[in-house]
């Protein structure tokens, strides 16, 4: 089966998109059609909190439950012994959520190692994220490396779109090709989908480059009607994400003001962003050298 048209529409961030191409699939059983249809709907907040007679279903709905609990114990009961790759997925990225990495990336292996095929390019792709976001680079590198290898001569359309993204995560974390080809793969989705997540991936690309001016211009259109009200769904999915991104613009354009007033902002309407924790660890770390240096 191709799932190119939904795959691409969901990875862009364009979930009704997703849930369009989907439905054009009628009344087809497909495991992988349905893990997209229920991202799209929880990314949208649509997904039904009864959910569906079928275990994947279920898993979302306890999933969901943890997004708003942060109890793992349903979720993790579900999921044991299973074999499905869509329902470790989200196991793996409640452990994540949850703040054990380590947990989490294991999850991802333990589905990467076994002789289930189905799901395993979207477990990949998350322990890819997983293991950059854990500050290990090289981690991320050695396991793109080893999946491409292994698997270049059965990648599909659809396989080429997530390895081509989990390689742009990884130059980014790395600063490589900044100002070339990562660079035109971020600028050609935000031209070709222009939705909040192209956008804000654009965006990052030019704080990354220092490009002050660029960066405002991307804010100026996320700020627009078009986004703003036209897209509420969308503007409140990513608002955590859009703000961390106008802190560092703000801080590169030198208003401490403009700076503070965001960072409250964000821990308001987003305490546990990766933000504010990255921020207050660095915060701890200088006051102890004051400390240090003052003594």
């Amino acid at each position: 089966m191709d799932y190119f048209s939904v795959k691409q529409s969901y990875y862009s961030g364009s979930f009704d998109k997703a849930l369009e191409e989907i439905s054009k699939f009628n009344k087809v059983e497909d495991v992988t059609l349905k893990y997209y249809q229920l991202r799209s709907e929880l990314a949208l907040g649509q997904l039904k909190t009864t959910g569906g007679s079928d275990p994947l279903s279920g898993a979302f709905v306890l999933y969901q439950a943890f997004l708003q609990n942060k109890d793992l114990k349903k979720l993790q009961q579900h999921v044991e012994g299973k074999g499905c790759l869509f329902q470790l997925n989200l196991l793996a990225c409640a452990q994540a959520i949850a703040g054990d990495l380590e947990a989490a990336l294991q999850t991802c292996v333990e589905g990467i190692d076994s002789d289930n095929k189905t799901g395993l390019i979207e477990l990949f792709l998350l322990a890819i994220e997983i293991a950059l976001l854990d500050g290990k680079p090289s981690t991320a590198s050695t396991m793109f490396e080893n999946y491409t290898s292994t698997n270049a001569d059965s990648l599909t359309s659809d396989d080429e779109l997530i390895v081509n993204l989990a390689e742009s995560y990884i130059k980014f974390a790395t600063n490589v090709d900044t100002t070339s080809s990562n660079f035109y793969h971020f600028e050609e989705l935000a031209q070709t989908f222009p939705t909040w997540k192209s956008q804000l991936g654009l965006l990052n690309l030019q704080l990354q480059q220092g490009n002050v001016t660029e960066a405002e211009s991307i804010v100026e259109l996320l700020e627009s009607e078009y986004y703003t009200e036209q897209q509420p769904d969308a503007a409140k999915l990513y608002k955590s994400n859009f703000l961390a991104n106008k802190i560092t613009l703000a801080i590169m354009q030198g208003d401490l003001a403009k700076t503070t007033e965001l960072r409250n902002e964000l821990k308001s309407c987003a305490p546990d962003h990766v933000y504010n924790k990255s921020h207050a660890e660095l915060n701890s770390k200088f006051d102890e050298i004051v400390v240090k240096y003052k003594n």
